[in-house]
């Protein structure tokens, strides 16, 4: 885990109890900084405090630290009069390292000291099922689907001891009853069509384990199974992940084709990479990792379409792919397949270089459904921009799911996203939020509610600026002659696209025209330019005077227009309703869709795109016309 942000101040006066409280809830809203902060403090006045230790073994866990886990959980154990439940954990954990024995001998701890908790004879069951003692673990699990019957998994677990005790009958029943309570409980489906396998039922078989993957492509046993049901049937077994056995002359050419795609890729040159890798291709080789660079060099030269059906092909092969998954998400999206797109975008926190971000939220994640009477605590993720575009769908969601809705947003967000409203409670990122039932992230909210593009805009001109903010920028503004023209002219610099989507103000001289005042908004280490004034171009920088988001958009609240590189800026405009013209690069980012001079999300932007690679030239010459049409109306 990474540093933590101080939680509030007072907690350093709780008593251990009060501490090791506020840590759950925060674990619990999948706040792990949080709770892993305040553990370590309790630890250091009680080192051997079991309840710390738990705790913090249970987030190593998450986050893929055994060891850690292991070491922690072992701790909280020692105590003679440990919990039930922590027993349980620390047998699970046991499990799923490989060590059987002192997994076993846990989860029986376990069921002594609370022979009412479900998770411990689950556990246990799960524990003696590996450990090949059938009977004891059918035993075990029936006492769990006693004290649980509505659960999918423990008829999923019963189901599978049943199998390996050769009653397939008996664990067809299991894998159905199980479907029943779940229809979307990919492992009872994954295990049903091996079952069926089994029973000679191909068709039946292959049928439930391509919706198992359906449901959860990344679930590594599911292509193993379909990979054995196929092969089953007498059929060459798909590719899952790697390259079919090649020659070694073959091997040899399609590195050397990989090597030099990956290098034309990195020198920008899309076209050669392309010619390259579809030359590679005809040639037979089995192409999955050429088929991935051929998407990349597709997709910068914006042929969308192509570069969706080379990931298909690529995740055809390799559905577990998970690289493949986001970036075939990101591509729908820009199409405007928002039906698939949505799906695909689920896998953002499976990447390798994002697992380590995502929030494990200790409750389930809001489907869509009427839960009314529950709480569902809605969350905000990534950037600033994101925030702003998908607040509008928080009132939605409070009127789809019928909950008590809490809404938590980055500080930075917080007063904006107040006077939106939509919610029943709001609280800053990192504050330990009252009890809930269900969780959603904000990017999440479209998937749940299956939005299309014709259900936008849900909402608009959704935030609104603060009036005392508003009456200060208007005594600043004042003096200045009119009309009055935001500019934003570089995003985030550690942006993976910045290179792409950020200009210099130099570059923008060509909208320099007598009777406009430029207004200079930019942040960060970018805004430094604005101390070279541009030709022709009368501006006045209010970047040092900028406190926060609530005065950008008081001060967008006043201007006449925002010109913007695709940037928050432009994300706060469109959600306040002010006008916003957005320069953008050949190939924008998902959200902006592709040829269209307007955009669903916001209906007071404006988009000019760039007709080619690096082409701003074009760009800057329609915004500066544009400009001076507006001038003249």
């Amino acid at each position: 885990m990474g540093p933590a942000p101080d939680p509030d101040p007072a907690a350093r006066l709780l008593t251990v109890g009060e501490a090791i409280a506020l840590a759950h809830a925060h674990w619990i809203a999948g706040q792990a900084p949080q709770a892993e902060h305040i553990c370590l403090r309790v630890l250091q006045a009680e080192p051997d405090q079991a309840d710390a230790r738990h705790l913090l073994g249970l987030i190593a866990h998450a986050y893929g630290h055994p060891d850690l886990a292991l070491a922690h959980l072992r701790a909280a154990c020692q105590p003679a009069t440990a919990p039930a439940a922590y027993c349980s954990n620390l047998a699970e954990v046991c499990r799923q390292q490989g060590l059987l024995q002192e997994a076993e001998a846990a989860a029986r701890r376990a069921v002594a000291a609370d022979p009412a908790l479900a998770d411990a004879w689950n556990n246990l069951g799960i524990i003696l099922q590996e450990a090949g003692q059938l009977s004891a673990s059918l035993e075990c699990l029936r006492r769990v689907a006693a004290l649980l019957p509505g659960s999918a998994q423990i008829h999923n677990n019963l189901g599978n001891t049943c199998k390996r005790l050769g009653d397939n009958p008996q664990a067809l029943a299991h894998y159905r009853r199980a479907l029943e309570l779940d229809p979307d409980y990919a492992p009872a489906l994954s295990n049903l069509a091996m079952t069926l396998g089994d029973e000679g039922r191909h068709e039946a078989a292959l049928a439930a384990i391509r919706r198992a993957i359906e449901i959860d492509p990344l679930m590594p046993q599911a292509h193993r199974n379909l990979a054995a049901l196929e092969g089953a049937r007498n059929r060459p077994a798909p590719v899952h992940g790697h390259a079919a056995p090649l020659s070694a002359a073959a091997a040899t050419d399609d590195e050397r084709a990989r090597a030099e795609a990956e290098a034309l890729l990195q020198a920008d040159q899309y076209a050669a990479a392309e010619a390259l890798l579809r030359q590679a291709l005809a040639r037979g080789t089995p192409g999955v990792a050429l088929r991935r660079l051929l998407a990349q060099a597709l997709r910068q030269q914006g042929k969308l379409r192509e570069a969706r059906a080379a990931l298909e092909q690529v995740l055809h092969a390799a559905p577990g792919d998970a690289a493949s998954r986001f970036d075939l998400a990101e591509v729908l999206l820009a199409l405007g397949d928002f039906d698939a797109g949505w799906r695909e975008y689920r896998f953002r926190y499976r990447l390798a270089h994002t697992a380590m971000l995502a929030r494990h939220v200790q409750r389930p994640r809001w489907d869509g459904r009427p839960i009314a009477g529950q709480t569902l605590l809605i969350h905000d993720e990534q950037g600033h921009g994101d925030t702003f575009q998908f607040l509008q769908l928080v009132a939605l969601a409070r009127e789809r799911s019928g909950a008590r809705v809490i809404l938590e947003v980055k500080e930075a967000c917080l007063a904006l996203a107040r006077r939106a409203g939509g919610f029943d409670d709001i609280l800053a990122a990192g504050a330990a939020p009252p009890a809930f039932d269900c969780h959603c992230e904000l990017m999440s909210l479209p998937l749940a509610l299956g939005l299309r593009l014709a259900d936008l805009p849900a909402r608009t001109a959704y935030l609104h600026a603060d009036p005392e903010r508003v009456a200060h920028w208007r005594a600043r503004l004042a003096p200045l002659p009119r009309p009055l023209v935001g500019l934003v002219w570089a995003g985030r610099p550690d942006h993976p696209r910045d290179r792409q989507r950020s200009l210099a103000l130099a570059e923008l001289a060509a909208l320099a025209q007598p009777g406009v005042t430029f207004i200079g908004l930019q942040q960060g280490d970018a805004a430094a330019q604005a101390g070279t004034p541009v030709p022709g171009m009368a501006m006045e920088c209010l970047s040092r005077e900028i406190r926060d988001f609530d005065d950008t958009a008081a001060i967008l609240t006043l201007l006449d227009l925002l010109i913007s590189v695709d940037s928050a800026p432009v994300h706060l405009a469109g959600a306040l309703g002010r006008p916003a013209w957005v320069l953008l690069p050949f190939v924008p980012d998902w959200r902006w869709l592709l040829h269209r001079p307007d955009t669903p999300w916001y209906p007071s932007v404006r988009l000019f795109r760039q007709p080619a690679a690096q082409a701003w030239q074009p760009v800057l010459t329609e915004v500066a016309d544009a400009l001076r049409a507006d001038a003249k109306e």
